[in-house]
């Protein structure tokens, strides 16, 4: 299971987004108001190793960003 205890650098209010398990999903909703905030340091790298932890017990990492959507590959 991937562990998704956070340092404080995920806080909403810091991050601009939030990260929650559901099922076979980990959903990240971000911030319209900051829509790369996903995309940037140290966030994309954790990301990107969630999703390779996930890929490999059969889940996935899933992100919104307003009305867009988008699946982060191992």
């Amino acid at each position: 299971m991937i562990n998704l205890q956070l340092g404080p650098e995920w806080e909403p209010a810091i991050a601009n987004m939030m990260v929650y398990g559901q099922g076979q999903q980990i959903t990240v909703l971000v911030d319209p108001a900051y829509p790369a905030a996903w995309k940037q340091e140290p966030y994309a790298t954790q990301l990107r190793q969630w999703a390779v932890e996930a890929a490999e017990q059969g889940r996935y990492i899933i992100v919104f960003v307003g009305d867009e959507i988008f699946k982060i590959k191992p």
